[in-house]
């Protein structure tokens, strides 16, 4: 009971940090766009505690007729329990007009059922290296991930982000409060250890200079996992 009453109050407190992130995004006028993401995960369980990922990700932008970014994110975990794991990797990020970036981060993922709902929490840190920009940018972002099965076929999926930076280089990204991330999809399991989601992303993006961005994103992810022991990992 005493532990019921904790995943109670965790996922509360996790769901009102959403609500209190979409409110501060909303607040403030942006600049619409209309982009498309098209991810593909591996992930490959090595044994019962260890697995790697790889991530590919391809992104469009004004009004999905130009090449936005390339991503390369491989990655490594360790497996706790069937509740817990850790993650360390690599980003590389190929942008077509900004500056490209390489990313050092670390993460963690606490998974919990709720009823019929399964649900993730991530938190990760992040020490950036954007071209032109001297030395390293921390950043921490925390995700909140839910699915519902509809039934042995399909499922919808609902997750929230938001992305804090923790230095301010006077050019480049904020600090602060950086981005909002909320999504919603369904998805097609097409076998043991393959599926296809098809959703909306809508991000809120703070700008140093310009116009704060409001991308809403037509999102398409191919996950692949190689053996069903280990949860997939995902995430940009």
């Amino acid at each position: 009971m005493q532990l019921n009453r904790s995943k109670q109050l965790t996922l509360k407190a996790s769901l009102a940090l959403v609500a209190l992130c979409c409110i501060a995004g909303t607040a403030c006028a942006a600049e619409d766009d209309l982009g498309m993401w098209n991810l593909v995960f591996v992930n490959h369980a090595i044994n019962e505690t260890w697995a790697a990922s790889l991530q590919l990700e391809g992104r469009m932008q004004d009004d999905i007729s130009a090449f936005d970014e390339f991503i390369v994110k491989p990655g490594g975990y360790y497996r706790f329990n069937e509740w817990a794991q850790l993650g360390v990797g690599y980003k590389n990020i190929t942008k077509y007009e900004e500056s490209n970036e390489q990313d050092i981060w670390q993460e963690l993922y606490l998974s919990q059922k709720w009823g019929h709902l399964g649900v993730t929490h991530q938190f990760r840190l992040e020490e950036r290296f954007i071209h032109h920009i001297n030395g390293i940018l921390p950043r921490v972002r925390y995700l909140i991930d839910i699915k519902k099965p509809l039934n042995s076929s399909f499922y919808l999926a609902f997750s929230e982000a938001a992305r804090f930076n923790l230095d301010n280089k006077g050019e480049g990204p904020v600090s602060g409060f950086e981005q909002n991330r909320l999504y919603g999809g369904i998805g097609y399991n097409a076998s043991n250890t393959s599926r296809i989601e098809f959703g909306y992303l809508w991000r809120y993006e703070r700008e140093r200079s310009d116009a704060d961005k409001s991308d809403h994103v037509i999102r398409l992810q191919f996950k692949f996992t190689t053996k069903v022991p280990h949860p997939e990992h995902g995430g940009s």
